[in-house]
């Protein structure tokens, strides 16, 4: 019986892995955002596009313990076969946005949004004004 559960489980987790999904995630710490009173941006890759947008949103701080890293990446090919009535038929994902803001390797708070194409100047603020919205 044990194995069979087991089976079940991995075979679940191996499912959710291989599927792409098009909705965004937030997850965070409401007990360690309250504490956020400054960041420090690190984007990686390096994109001159990211920075410019983030950095007139917020006075970032080359001191701070808490670490906003902002990524984004495009052109990405979903090969799950689950998926294929969709990729057809609608605007399938092929990008991301993300935001991790974390202090001591620890993340207090994480956006995660699926696109179809590189992020634009909107996807970004509006990632950056739910982080905000989050802090206060």
């Amino acid at each position: 019986m044990r194995l069979v559960l087991r089976s079940i489980f991995i075979l679940i987790v191996i499912f959710l892995l291989s599927a792409c999904s098009d909705n965004a995630t937030i997850i965070e710490s409401k007990e360690d955002l309250k504490d956020v009173n400054c960041m420090k941006l690190v984007v990686f890759p390096p994109d001159k596009f990211l920075s410019e947008i983030v950095q007139k949103l917020y006075k970032f701080d080359e001191n701070c313990s808490y670490k906003l890293s902002v990524s984004q990446k495009s052109g990405i090919t979903c090969n799950s076969n689950q998926n294929a009535d969709k990729k057809i038929l609608a605007n399938f994902p092929s990008g991301y946005i993300r935001l991790d803001l974390t202090k001591d390797s620890k993340t207090i708070f994480s956006y995660y949004r699926d696109l179809t194409d590189r992020a634009d100047e909107e996807d970004v603020k509006k990632a950056f004004a739910i982080l905000q919205k989050h802090l206060k």
